[in-house]
């Protein structure tokens, strides 16, 4: 089969009849089909008719010279290389530079040589075969850029949140950002969040979120805290990130009852806590470690922070590149604007103020680096609703032969500083049980159980420093103080199951060293600042089916209880 080749278009511009006869001749013997034009405006119309491959043009024609037709030429043809050897008598330096620095690719001198002009066009054709080939080759990337974009944002992205209390934006320098962020619900219905920040942007900073979301998520799926979190992230970046990469980190975990909210950051910006009434900034959580992957080791005591937050309080977490950001006079957008823009906002409009003063300020100036901001609203609807089993009534229950399976755990001194054994705990009942549906509520029972064991029990804390945001600082202050100077003492955990018909019970026993209290003498209720238990202890009641305490009151089970047909 005999392939056709078409022949290649030369556009000739010449005011002269002469020239163009020859070079009409001339290109005709190179294999060209010609098209000509007489003035610089004609040259334009026959570009945008015909699109030829090369064109040839004279300078100084009426209408519209050879300068200025190039100029608009160029503007019309985007990625395509269409070599413009201009035609002229002139060759002074100052002409032929003028030539260049209008968008010809070379110039050809009257009277035209042969060898020259074949030359010329010989050099043209592979100036445009290479641009063809970078073209193909940007077009490749860009769609493979295209396709990892894709698989990112569903990877990493699209598991968060959605919830309108949580108000997110991220604006990459490139097509891929090296900011992240994640936000995910624990069991326990604690909100954990994390903000990150990797070295640089563009895809190589990108490829190190999916590492990060994938521990993220299954770590708060399974019930660990942001500590134990903090902790697996810096082992897995450090171990996969090359020297001189890494990640700051904003993690927060904001409690189930919108008490309080826990911080770590390493390496980021200050964190706001911004009063939901008046919009001044009540608490800044400053960066109190390095960023992950640094070092091989950190300590999360070292850096976590815990803050007292009320109803319609605003966390916000954001980016240096919001703050860093330049304006075509090359100032910097700073703290302090940021700052004033919050206090002036409007209530309820601190995210779309900064947004709006944000674009306002660098409107005219390239993004240099990546920017993120999140907002979060402390209400109530930010945080999923407690499954509650009504139906099922009290029974008595014996567990005389500890049922199918018992577990007991015991925790001793130190290694209470070290492990939540609750995560431990209810991934072995999801074992065992097959329990997902229940697995919320069983993990705020642990957990409920746990800390009142540990901060009320053997670390003999008082829950009535809690009352006010001074004492509440204090409290936390008192507990991460008496937990790392625990040598002694101990949690024990004994778990067994029974079957009564269709329903299934699962005994739930918890002993600490504490001194315990005179229950008989002393109800538990919400309102008891110096009883063992508090508001924590008053949930674990709607939720179980009973709540015992025994001995001197340092023992306590309760039963849980579920359906299973």
């Amino acid at each position: 089969m005999t392939t056709t080749v078409t022949p290649q278009k030369a556009l000739i511009v010449d005011d002269e009849m002469t020239n163009r006869l020859i070079l009409r001749s001339l290109l005709k013997k190179e294999g060209f089909e010609t098209i000509e034009a007489v003035d610089g405006k004609q040259a334009v119309e026959a570009y945008k008719q015909d699109h030829p491959d090369i064109i040839f043009m004279d300078v100084m024609m009426p209408v519209m010279d050879g300068y200025e037709a190039t100029r608009e030429i160029k503007s019309l043809t985007g990625n395509r290389f269409v070599p413009i050897i201009f035609l002229t008598a002139m060759t002074d330096q100052e002409s032929l530079s003028a030539c260049i620095e209008a968008g010809g690719d070379d110039f050809l001198t009257k009277p035209y040589d042969k060898f020259l002009l074949q030359t010329k066009i010989r050099a043209m054709q592979r100036i445009a075969g290479l641009n063809k080939e970078v073209q193909g080759m940007y077009s490749l990337m860009h769609r493979e850029q295209e396709i990892a974009e894709t698989v990112f944002s569903k990877a990493v992205q699209s598991s968060n949140i959605d919830n309108p209390n949580i108000r997110t934006m991220i604006r990459p320098a490139e097509t891929f950002s090296g900011d992240m962020i994640l936000s995910a619900y624990a069991p326990s219905r604690n909100l954990h969040l994390l903000l990150g920040d990797f070295t640089g942007h563009g895809l190589s900073s990108a490829l190190g979120a999916l590492p990060v979301s994938e521990v993220f998520n299954a770590m708060t799926k399974k019930g660990f805290d942001i500590e134990a979190i903090l902790l697996a992230l810096n082992n897995k970046l450090k171990s996969l990130l090359p020297v001189g990469m890494f990640l700051g980190v904003q993690l927060i975990s904001i409690s189930h009852d919108l008490e309080h909210v826990k911080v770590l950051n390493a390496g980021m910006q200050d964190l706001f806590i911004i009063d939901g009434q008046t919009n001044e900034i009540r608490y800044r959580a400053k960066s109190r470690g390095l960023p992950l992957g640094v070092i091989d080791k950190i300590d999360p005591k070292e850096i976590i922070e815990f803050f007292p937050i009320s109803n319609n309080d605003k966390l916000l977490l954001f980016s240096d590149g919001l703050t860093e950001a330049r304006n075509s006079a090359d100032e910097e957008y700073g703290l302090e604007r940021l700052e004033n823009t919050i206090t002036s906002a409007e209530k309820n409009g601190v995210f779309d103020s900064i947004i709006t003063s944000m674009e306002a300020f660098g409107a005219q100036t390239k993004q240099a680096d990546d920017i993120s901001l999140v907002e979060v609203n402390c209400i109530q609807d930010l945080l999923p609703e407690l499954e509650i089993n009504e139906d099922i009534k009290p029974t008595l229950h014996h567990f005389e032969d500890k049922g199918e399976w018992q577990i007991v755990i015991q925790f001793f001194g130190s290694r209470l500083q070290k492990t939540n054994p609750v995560p431990i705990l209810i991934n072995h009942i999801m074992e065992l049980e097959g329990l997902e549906s229940e697995r919320q509520s069983l993990f705020t029972v642990l957990t409920e159980l746990f800390v009142n064991a540990l901060d009320h029990g053997v670390l003999d804390l008082n829950s009535s420093l809690k009352s006010d945001p001074a004492g509440f600082a204090k409290y936390f202050e008192e507990r991460g103080k008496r937990l790392n100077q625990l040598q002694s003492g101990f949690v024990t955990f004994n778990l067994s199951v029974e079957q009564e018909g269709n329903i299934r019970s699962i005994a739930i026993n918890v002993q600490d060293s504490g001194k315990g209290f005179d229950y008989d003498k002393k109800p538990v209720t919400s309102n008891d600042e110096l009883a063992l238990s508090g508001r924590g202890m008053t949930l674990i009641e709607s939720l179980c089916e009973s709540l015992t305490y025994l001995g001197n009151g340092n023992t306590v089970e309760a039963i849980y209880s579920w359906k299973t047909s």
